[in-house]
């Protein structure tokens, strides 16, 4: 039986690492599957965060200076070490993402054969994104498997040509492996009304409004219990580029229906090691929602589960979008945005941004509403009115989407095309 490392650079906390969790739960009889969690690094997570930024396209810094490269470096080469202590050179290793990009030509010189699966990315790549493919190249060893979540997202393809010639030709062997969600997880199990309704009444956002929340695990600034009314979601982490806030505002200055609530979840930033971004976004979303007029602010509720209590998360998350009348992901830019998945499969309606792997999940009009510009308030704030006001209506488009996700989006399907990269890599 073969060996395959998963190796990422954080145990829990986003899409990427649930994937990784669930690929090393797989019963496969020809590949046994590990994982490896690089060390923290503050200093270099703002470093590969910049980077990230950049690969969506954002102008958010510049590349790595001499001595962050360096520093990058050195890491890589600690984290090798480490490895090889526990792994054999004859062993499989897919990297995850760009904090472990640096690691490739140090593994593939000790004889590892490899793939690098990065996550992230946009579909409008511009000079930015350029420049810093240009830099992640250097990393990319001889004979590297690059995987992708959508053709749109791998670097200088030609998309005006046959696709697969197109990938054909590519300077590097190049796959399309689309995410996935797990149906048997808590995080996707079914659940009954009363626990939805438990769930979040632990959470602070039941019968009677409390804050901090019962469970310590969760913190909730939260003035009201959601009732009986229509409530609208957004589950992601306090990123810029998930526009958390240009949610608030949109519902805020917006004519939806006075009885709606919005309900901002995201993981606790203190529990997300490799995001230092993360608790600057979560308190400006907290001064916004503070300046709001009472009768505004006491139906913006705010959610953050600990991620150390993976049990408590994610029965939170699948009460809230359970719970939801729509949900909403208004991503800015997205790589492939699992959290739609999600809400998919639990048969809501979703109104996203045309972004990323979004529209490769949701077909406008039939499994979900798309928006052409997620910077247009007006516009997402008409169409979450329109499925509030027509909820009954929606309920087809809920039913078409998880039928459309348990078809094409479960980890069934993910897992058979790694074991199709496996095969690969011990070819190649």
């Amino acid at each position: 039986m073969g060996v395959v490392w998963h190796v990422n650079s954080t145990a829990r906390g986003g899409g990427v690492a649930e994937i990784i969790g669930a690929l090393c739960q797989a019963d496969d009889p020809r590949y046994r599957t590990r994982r490896f969690v690089t060390s923290e690094d503050p200093a270099l997570f703002e470093v590969t965060k910049r980077i990230h930024h950049r690969l969506h396209g954002v102008p958010a810094g510049e590349l790595p200076d001499s001595a962050e490269h360096d520093a990058w470096c050195r890491y890589a080469r600690a984290n090798v070490k480490e490895f090889l202590t526990s792994a054999d050179p004859k062993d499989l290793v897919v990297l995850h993402d760009p904090q472990t990009l640096p690691m490739a030509p140090l593994l593939a010189e000790a004889g590892v054969r490899l793939a690098w699966r990065c996550h992230i990315g946009t579909a409008g790549q511009n000079a930015v994104t350029a420049a810093t493919w240009d830099y992640l190249r250097q990393f990319w060893s001889e004979g590297l498997v690059l995987v992708f979540s959508s053709p749109a997202l791998v670097p200088a393809l030609d998309h005006d040509h046959d696709l697969a010639l197109a990938l054909e030709k590519h300077d590097h062997p190049v796959r399309i492996i689309r995410p996935s969600i797990d149906p048997g997880t808590l995080k996707n199990r079914p659940l009954s009304d009363d626990e939805v309704s438990k769930t979040l009444t632990d959470a602070g956002l039941g019968t009677r409004p409390i804050s901090p929340a019962l469970d310590s695990s969760v913190v909730t600034v939260s003035e009201s219990d959601l009732g009986t009314d229509p409530v609208i979601v957004q589950v992601s982490r306090w990123d810029p580029l998930k526009d958390m806030a240009g949610v608030l505002e949109m519902f805020a200055s917006s004519d939806l229906p006075s009885r709606a609530h919005l309900v901002l979840c995201g993981p606790s930033p203190q529990s997300i090691s490799d995001d230092p971004e993360a608790a600057g976004v979560y308190a400006e979303v907290v001064r916004r929602r503070d300046r709001l007029v009472s009768a505004v602010r006491r139906r913006v509720h705010l959610v953050c589960p600990a991620l150390d209590d993976t049990r408590t998360n994610a029965l939170l998350v699948n009460a809230l979008q359970r719970r939801a009348t729509v949900v909403v992901q208004k991503s800015l830019e997205e790589g492939f945005g699992l959290t739609v998945t999600e809400a998919m499969w639990k048969a809501r309606p979703v109104v996203a941004a045309r972004v990323g792997g979004i529209p490769s999940q949701i077909e406008h009009g039939v499994t979900g509403l798309l928006l052409d510009d997620p910077r247009d308030l007006d516009g997402f704030a008409a169409a979450v009115g329109e499925v509030v006001a027509h909820s009954a209506q929606y309920a087809q488009m809920g039913r078409n989407a998880h039928e459309f996700v348990d078809r094409e989006m479960t980890s069934h399907r993910e897992i058979r095309e790694h074991t199709d990269l496996y095969r690969l890599l011990e070819g190649s």
